[in-house]
């Protein structure tokens, strides 16, 4: 088992990725009044952030498989830090935007590879409760993203999330450089850029990872989908303000915080095809409770905590099968599976607008619905004895 030293910055690191997406969602609507343009085209600020985090993501595990991963590590560190800088400075929505690519760039050299290190530190006995601790990382990025930026919205601006961001990373890759100075030797490896392609080809020619992606990238769509046009419907319906709605937001996450762990332990002794049905029934189970009850800020914040539990149980099954499946390939795999997971992510906004302009929100919780249970028959489809 690795030492605390050593895997205390990768945790810290997995809370980057849902701290800066997920935070965003509550900035979404104070954007579009400051600058008097739509929902709709504020979401690019989501979407050109993920584009860049899908797509190099694909690559990202397989360069550090490659070559370096201290290297490669370290320099998505660097690099959302200095996306969060150039946000944080952006004087319109076109240059919000394109500081959002650098970030989204920055994070595609983060969340794979802490992913594929914890599967290589830990002892595989004990890489569900490892992943669950790393999806209590995760919940506490979604919990706490939403929270951290209406606050600092309602008090100092919404560049200071940015700013926040930018720090935050800074510290964390600090921290990186200094405990994982000893790998420089054992990561050092010869390799062409060319070997880091066939490996994402190689990790993708296997079924269950095909699946087990797409199952990811239904799920985040449907997750992701729900809680962006909340933050929306409850600014315009409601008029709350951003701080209130950052509440109601990160309630997806506190328990969430508790149901991790609890959900890597029943994964490793009862399956994690069974944990992530049931983790999925939640959150079907919690969309329906807000479609049939009239709105109320209380109902509204012990709903969305039960999707959050819903939702961390089953993201823990699916991640630890990510890097789990392929042993021999966690990197690439784990690049794969984060680039079509994170997909789901990028396309949410664009594709559930759709539905949200004529249907409002009632389109988006039924889109929501049909999401989650194609990403339940995906996970049906995976056949491994790991599952």
């Amino acid at each position: 088992m690795a030492k605390f030293k050593h895997l205390l910055p990768i945790y810290l690191g997995a809370i980057i990725g849902p701290l800066g997406g997920v935070g965003m969602i509550t900035l979404l609507p104070v954007l579009a009044g400051e600058w008097q343009v739509s929902i709709q085209w504020v979401s690019l600020t989501v979407t050109l952030y993920m584009i860049p985090y899908v797509v190099f993501q694909l690559f990202s595990g397989s360069i550090a498989h490659v070559f370096n991963t201290r290297r490669t590590l370290l320099f998505g560190f660097g690099v959302y830090s200095l996306g969060g800088f150039l946000s944080g400075f952006s004087p319109s929505l076109e240059t919000l935007v394109g500081a959002r690519f650098v970030q989204g760039f920055g994070a595609a050299f983060i969340a794979p590879i802490v992913l594929a290190l914890v599967g290589e530190k830990v002892n595989p006995e004990r890489m569900g409760k490892a992943v669950g601790l790393l999806g209590v990382m995760y919940t506490i990025g979604v919990t706490m993203g939403p929270l951290i930026s209406g606050l600092l919205e309602v008090y100092f601006g919404w560049p200071w999330f940015f700013f926040f961001l930018m720090s935050f990373a800074l510290a964390i890759g600090a921290l990186y450089w200094v405990t994982s100075a000893g790998d420089d030797q054992e990561a050092n490896k010869s390799g062409r850029l060319w070997d880091a392609l066939a490996l994402v080809k190689q990790s993708y020619s296997y079924s269950d990872v095909q699946f087990l992606s797409f199952a990811a990238f239904f799920l985040f769509m449907g997750y992701i989908g729900l809680m962006t046009f909340i933050a929306d419907y409850l600014k315009t319906s409601f008029s709350l303000s951003s701080d209130k709605i950052g509440l109601v937001l990160s309630m997806t996450g506190f328990l969430g915080v508790i149901a991790s762990p609890i959900a890597g332990f029943l994964g490793d002794r009862y399956g994690k095809k069974i944990i992530a049905y049931a983790g999925k029934a939640i959150m079907v189970g919690s969309i329906l409770g807000l479609e049939m009850t009239e709105y109320t800020y209380g109902r509204y914040v012990v709903l969305l905590a039960f999707f959050g539990v819903g939702g961390a149980t089953a993201w823990i099954s699916l991640n630890t099968l990510a890097v789990q499946i392929v042993p021999g390939l966690r990197k690439p795999v784990a690049s794969v599976y984060n680039c079509l997971k994170f997909s789901g992510y990028a396309l949410s906004p664009l594709v559930l607008s759709i539905f949200y302009v004529p249907f409002s929100i009632s389109g988006v919780r039924f889109v929501c619905i049909v999401c989650i249970l194609i990403s339940f028959f995906l996970t049906s489809r995976i056949r491994s004895s790991l599952a």
